[in-house]
């Protein structure tokens, strides 16, 4: 894996991993036997100040695990398709359609949490129970992620 940056100095069972432009997928090396992948987003419209209450319960999680962060640069209007239908979706899909008139792609970082088959679920539990949207993630969509490429 190329210019990966990961912080673990063993204060946390969470491994973060953040991929750079120009990187392979990390997904095309995956041991796709023994790991799950569940993409992580967080919808929730948390201050500063819980974004970060939120991450140090994230890095007290018992079981190990890794989060990806990958740079990914995709049409505006696909963001739609994520986000959830509730109250604020109306607003949102304002918004990302008055900017899609003028920008067709968008930047964006995706996270994913990669860890054992026999751990995930609970894993899977506790990053709900902070508020995460998680979504289950098949081997042929992982592998068809590509990074950017530097310009």
């Amino acid at each position: 894996m190329g210019s990966v940056y990961s912080s673990r100095e063993k204060v946390s069972n969470i491994d973060i991993k953040a991929f750079v432009k120009g990187d392979p997928s990390p997904f095309k090396s995956l041991d796709f036997s023994t790991y799950q992948v569940y993409e992580l987003t967080d919808y929730t419209l948390r201050t500063p100040l819980e974004k970060m209450d939120v991450f140090n319960e994230l890095l007290e999680l018992k079981h190990d695990c890794e989060l990806w962060i990958l740079p990914i640069t995709e049409e505006t209007t696909s963001l739609l398709k994520e986000f959830p239908k509730d109250e604020t979706y109306e607003t949102t899909a304002s918004l990302f359609t008055l900017l899609s008139s003028f920008k067709e792609k968008v930047e964006r970082d995706r996270t994913f949490v990669v860890a054992p088959i026999n751990e995930i679920d609970e894993l899977v539990d506790a990053f709900k129970a902070l508020g995460f949207t998680m979504k289950e993630m098949d081997s042929e969509k992982l592998l068809s992620i590509e990074l950017d490429e530097l310009e």
